[in-house]
């Protein structure tokens, strides 16, 4: 008998074993079989420390059935250790009679990826978006990500993002979406989407109604948008229409209040019945698996956790991210049951939500549990997503500095991008392969004055000076740099986050957007800038007063 065969009347068993029912109780409906205790877990996902599996963790898989582990960088060291944990995961479940477990992360790519090591480091959304042909950019960089995660074990990637970028400042979504403009957004969410399908994975469309427009961080505060509905519907919710119209499985909500769509004070969208049932389930038809953002996040700090995970189950969501806090979990779980008791949420609401989750497994084959796959190549993704850079790198100005010569000074910070990975390159390190004479510095994301007086006095021994930056509207301390290493020499300025930077310094002699500080993009600019090759991508947001979208150089002159 096959192993896939095996798994599949090991998860058969489970399912009957739910409940002291047994094999006889309900076989077409194992959600109707289960305890309270475990249609409650069904709808939770938890995440834990470290890289070992916690005793919480395994009482939650065992006593509490819970529908999923999220997964983050601290709980893996590579490739190969993620997939033994998620092996070892996989048979708490099983021995547990547990449906077999989601196992869920972030790999977006760019600037949100977890997997560092032993899988494909890939350009994130907006470098994809920049490249001449976006939509197959985006197929073929969804088809590596889907191939290496089933590979591992991983079946739900919380991706891809669907907010249009149109707010400049924004400080958590900028270069993780595709455009600032909806219909682009919208195309691209739709080609990533079908891409999945097609892969047979599953993805989540985030973050609805849309956290483009924002310009506080929802980890830290709770963001606000102001924006009429004639304005949220022509921007913030055409790319998730466009997800609905091609069959998004599942859609993530965002915690922000937006009084156009729910006037309740302060209230985030996480928590809005009219907004997660009347607006998505109701007016868009939505019928897929409503997610939660992750509930420990600071917009929610005034709320709690455990209570904002049964406040979002009566708004509407059906699956919650719950994250570390392991009394949070607990408490959580408590509150749902106790409310379903208390008939203060009807059993029938947990049970539709329940089924979506079970459904959703069955979708995908998770429901039989661990599927083999063969292992990637990944020495050809790896060379794809150097292609795929190469196409996204963006010349928006060049005034005699590029290709770089004489003698080179390079600026940049170790880690640009949102989530920290191991062993990645700095822009001065991947310059030096290039041009072993070029000088090197490495600066903070906020550089202090002896950084400032470091970079001035080496720039005086050299002809020109590279300097990446991230975010200058956030890290203003960068721009202290650049400009007074700009009064000594001519510099290249080379955006590692989002392509926005020269706002802060429109007068910059040259700029180039290498949208993310990751390895591929930092070799595929530093192609550009010795002159090894010659810009092709056009930047998919409007820069202000500056660039228009489709704005790039196709040469140095």
């Amino acid at each position: 008998m096959k192993r896939r065969t095996l798994l599949g009347a090991a998860a058969a068993t489970a399912l009957a074993a739910c409940t002291p029912g047994g094999p006889n109780a309900a076989p077409g409906d194992p959600v109707s079989a289960m305890s309270l205790e475990r249609k409650v877990g069904q709808l939770m996902s938890v995440a834990f420390h470290g890289s070992r599996v916690t005793s919480a963790l395994e009482a939650m898989i065992r006593d509490k059935g819970i529908g999923g582990v999220i997964l983050y960088s601290e709980n893996f060291s590579d490739a190969a250790s993620l997939s033994k944990l998620i092996a070892d995961l996989s048979e708490i479940a099983r021995q547990a009679k547990t449906i077999p477990l989601f196992f869920e992360i972030d790999q977006e790519g760019g600037a949100v990826t977890r997997i560092g090591k032993g899988a494909t480091v890939l350009p994130g959304q907006m470098a994809l978006a920049a490249t001449p042909d976006p939509a197959q950019s985006v197929r073929t960089a969804v088809g590596i990500i889907a191939n290496e995660l089933n590979a591992v074990g991983v079946n739900w990637n919380l991706a891809p993002d669907g907010d249009v970028n149109d707010e400049p400042t924004n400080p958590v979504i900028g270069n993780r979406s595709f455009s600032s403009d909806p219909a682009r957004v919208s195309s691209l969410v739709t080609a990533a989407v079908q891409a999945y399908a097609a892969a047979n994975f599953l993805c989540c469309v985030k973050h609805f109604p849309g956290h483009g427009s924002t310009t506080i961080d929802s980890h830290t505060g709770l963001p606000r948008i102001d924006a009429d509905r004639a304005t949220l519907d022509r921007i913030e919710l055409a790319p998730f229409r466009a997800a609905i119209a091609v069959g998004a499985p599942a859609i993530m909500s965002a915690h922000i209040v937006v009084p156009a769509l729910d006037p309740t004070p302060g209230l985030p969208v996480t928590l809005s019945k009219p907004v997660l049932t009347d607006l998505l389930r109701g007016t868009l038809g939505f019928g897929g698996v409503i997610v939660t953002d992750d509930l420990e996040m600071g917009a929610l700090q005034s709320v709690g956790e455990a209570a904002a995970g049964l406040r979002a189950l009566q708004a509407g969501a059906d699956f919650l991210l719950f994250r570390f806090d392991e009394s949070a979990q607990l408490e959580g779980h408590r509150r749902i049951a106790d409310a379903v008791r208390a008939g203060a949420l009807p059993l029938e609401r947990l049970e539709a939500s329940a089924r979506r989750i079970v459904n959703l497994k069955r979708s995908r084959s998770i429901y039989l549990g661990r599927r083999e796959t063969p292992a990637p190549d990944l020495a050809a993704h790896a060379q794809v997503s150097l292609d795929l850079a190469r196409d996204s790198i963006t010349l928006l100005r060049n005034r005699t500095v590029l290709p770089l010569r004489g003698r080179v000074l390079v600026v940049a910070p170790a880690n640009p991008d949102v989530a920290v990975l191991p062993d990645q390159p700095a822009l001065g390190t991947v310059i030096a392969r290039k041009r072993s004479d070029a000088v090197t510095q490495t600066m903070s994301l906020k550089p202090n004055a002896s950084d400032v007086d470091r970079a001035v006095s080496a720039a005086r021994q050299s002809d020109v000076v590279v300097i990446g930056t991230t975010d200058l509207f956030a890290n203003p301390e960068q721009a202290q740099l650049v400009r007074a290493v700009a009064n000594e020499r001519p510099v290249c300025m080379v955006s590692l986050r989002g392509p926005y930077d020269v706002m802060t310094i429109a007068d910059v002699p040259a700029y180039l957007c290498a949208y993310d500080g990751r390895e591929p993009s930092l070799v595929a600019a530093s192609e550009i800038l010795v002159g090894e090759r010659k810009p092709v991508g056009a930047v998919p947001v409007e820069i202000p007063g500056l660039f228009r979208i489709g704005a790039g150089m196709k040469d140095f002159g």
